[in-house]
C-alpha cells in the first residue's frame, strides 16, 4: 500500500468514529438498543442489506466463485431471496410484537410467550453463539490486514477490537444504522462503480469468463442438489431466528416501513452474490494458481486498483468488519442488558441505569469476542458453530406465534435438547449436526405441548 491508501483508511476510520460519537451524543436507552423504533425507510433497508451482505458472505462467495462458479452463490441468492421475502410476510407482525410488548430481543419472545426460563436460556444461546460471530468479523479482519501488511495476527485482531469495541460502547445500535448506510454507498461506488468495470474490460466480459470449464457454470457444482435445498430451506430457517433482523424489525418507524425495507434489499442482496461469483471466477481466470483462494478478492483489488482508490476499497472492507462486529456485539449487549441485567437483577431500572449498563456490557462482549478469536481461529467453524446454537429456535418461535398448543414446557425442552444434541454431534459431524439438532428440537416441541398443558406465565395471544 501506499501512503495515499494508509491515509485514506486512517481518514475513513477517523470519519467513522465521528459518526458514531455525533449520533452517540444525548442518547437514551432506547436509541442505544432499538433506535427508539424511529427508524425510516433508508436506514432500515441499508442496514438490512449491510447486515445480510457480511464480508464473511461476500468473500465467501468470491472464493466459491474462483473454485467452483456459480454455484454457491446461485444457492445464496436464491435462498436469500425466499427467506427475505418469507421474513418479510411476517416483519409486520414481529414489529407488532415489539411495540406492543416493548421487546428488544429474541429472548424478550420467549419470556412474553413462554416463560421467563424460556428467556434465559435462549438469552444464553444467543450470547454465545453471537459471540462466535464476533469472533469471525475479528478474525477476518486480523486476516485481511494480514495480507496488507506486516502486522501479526494477535496485534492486528486487538487493534481491530479495541477500536471497534470503544465505538460500539459509545454509540450502540443508533449509530450501526447510520454507518451502515456510509458503508453501503462506498461499497457500492468501490465494488460495482470502480472494481467491476475495470474488471470487466480487462478480462474480456463475458467472453472471458467463458473460458473457464463447463462446470463453473453448472448449480450443482458445489454440492450438489441436496447442498441447494438444504441452503434454501435452512437459509430461510435461520432468517427467521436472527435476532439482527428482529433488531432492525423492532428498531423500524412502522411496520409497513420494515416489510418494504426488507422486499427492498432483496434486489441489492442478489445483486452482491452475482458479483461475488463475477469477480471470484475473474480472478481464476487473471491468477489460475491461488494457494489461498480466500484471499482472492483482495488479489483482484490489488492488481486492478490504482493507489488511492486501492486505499478506498480496504477502508470499505475495514469499515464492514466493524460494522458486522458492531452488529454482533450490539445483539450480545441487547440480550445480556434486556434478558439479564434488567430480567434477573434490576427490574426497576431507569433508562439512565439500563444506559450505562448497556454501554458497559458491550465493552465486555466485545473483549469476550476477542478472547473467542483467539481460541478458534478458523472462520469456517466458528460460522458453523454457531448457527447450530440458533436453528433449534425456529419451531418455538414459528409454533409460538402461529400455533395456540404450544407450551412452555414443550419450547423449553425443545431448545435444550436441540441444543445439546447439536453440540453432542458437533465432533462427529461438523457441517451436518445442525440437521439431527433442529429434528430433534422440533420433535420435542410438537410432542411435549401436546402432552403438557398452558403454563399461567404464557401469553398465547400474540397477534
Amino acid at each position: 500500500m501506499t501512503k495515499l491508501d494508509i491515509f485514506i483508511i486512517s481518514s475513513y476510520v477517523v470519519l467513522l468514529f465521528g459518526v458514531g460519537i455525533l449520533v452517540g451524543v444525548r442518547e437514551t436507552a432506547e436509541d442505544f438498543l432499538i433506535l427508539s423504533r424511529k427508524a425510516r425507510f433508508p436506514l432500515v433497508l441499508f442496514s438490512i442489506v449491510s447486515t445480510w451482505v457480511g464480508v464473511g458472505m461476500f468473500l465467501g462467495a468470491t472464493a466459491s466463485g474462483y473454485d467452483t462458479g456459480v454455484s454457491y452463490s446461485l444457492t445464496g441468492a436464491g435462498g436469500a431471496l425466499v427467506a427475505i421475502v418469507a421474513v418479510s410476510r411476517c416483519a409486520p407482525m414481529i414489529k407488532r410484537f415489539g411495540d406492543r410488548f416493548d421487546a428488544h430481543t429474541l429472548g424478550d419472545f420467549f419470556r412474553i410467550r413462554y416463560s421467563i426460563n424460556n428467556q434465559l436460556l435462549v438469552g444464553g444461546i444467543v450470547s454465545t453463539a453471537y459471540l462466535l460471530f464476533t469472533a469471525v468479523q475479528f478474525t477476518g479482519l486480523a486476516a485481511m490486514l494480514n495480507v496488507w501488511t506486516d502486522i501479526g495476527f494477535e496485534t492486528a485482531v486487538l487493534a481491530a477490537a479495541l477500536t471497534t469495541v470503544i465505538y460500539t460502547a459509545f454509540a450502540g445500535i443508533k449509530s450501526d444504522f447510520y454507518t451502515d448506510a456510509v458503508h453501503f454507498w462506498v461499497m457500492v461506488l468501490v465494488l460495482f462503480g470502480l472494481l467491476l468495470p475495470t474488471v470487466w474490460q480487462s478480462t474480456g466480459g463475458v467472453s472471458g469468463i467463458r473460458q473457464l470449464p463447463e462446470s463453473y457454470f453448472s448449480p450443482f457444482a458445489f454440492g450438489g442438489v441436496p447442498f441447494i435445498a438444504a441452503g434454501v430451506l435452512f437459509g430461510t430457517g435461520v432468517a427467521f431466528i436472527s435476532m439482527e433482523i428482529w433488531q432492525r424489525i423492532y428498531a423500524s418507524e412502522s411496520a409497513e416501513t420494515a416489510r418494504r425495507a426488507l422486499i427492498g434489499s432483496v434486489a441489492f442482496v442478489v445483486a452482491f452474490y452475482v458479483l461475488a461469483a463475477y469477480l471470484g471466477m475473474a480472478t481464476k481466470i487473471v491468477e489460475p494458481s491461488l494457494a489461498n483462494r480466500d484471499i482472492a478478492l483482495f488479489v483482484l483489488m490489488k492488481r486492478f486498483l490504482r493507489p488511492g482508490v486501492l486505499g478506498l476499497g480496504i477502508a470499505a472492507f475495514v469499515a464492514v468488519f466493524m460494522s458486522s462486529a458492531n452488529t454482533m456485539i450490539m445483539v450480545v449487549s441487547a440480550t445480556l442488558t434486556k434478558d439479564f441485567y434488567k430480567g434477573i437483577f434490576n427490574r426497576q431500572a431507569s433508562q439512565r441505569q439500563l444506559l450505562v449498563a448497556g454501554r458497559c456490557l458491550t465493552f465486555v462482549a466485545g473483549l469476550a469476542g476477542v478472547g473467542f478469536s483467539f481460541v478458534v481461529r478458523d472462520i469456517v467453524t466458528l460460522s458453523v458453530i454457531a448457527l447450530f446454537m440458533l436453528l433449534v429456535f425456529l419451531p418455538a418461535v414459528i409454533g409460538g406465534f402461529f400455533w395456540r398448543r404450544a407450551t412452555s414446557r414443550g419450547a423449553f425442552l425443545s431448545v435444550l435438547l436441540g441444543f445439546l444434541t447439536s453440540l453432542f454431534l458437533l465432533p462427529r459431524m461438523p457441517r451436518t449436526a445442525f440437521v439431527p439438532g433442529f429434528v430433534v428440537s422440533l420433535l420435542v416441541f410438537v410432542a411435549v405441548s401436546f402432552l403438557t398443558a398452558h403454563s399461567p406465565s404464557e401469553n398465547v395471544h400474540l397477534r
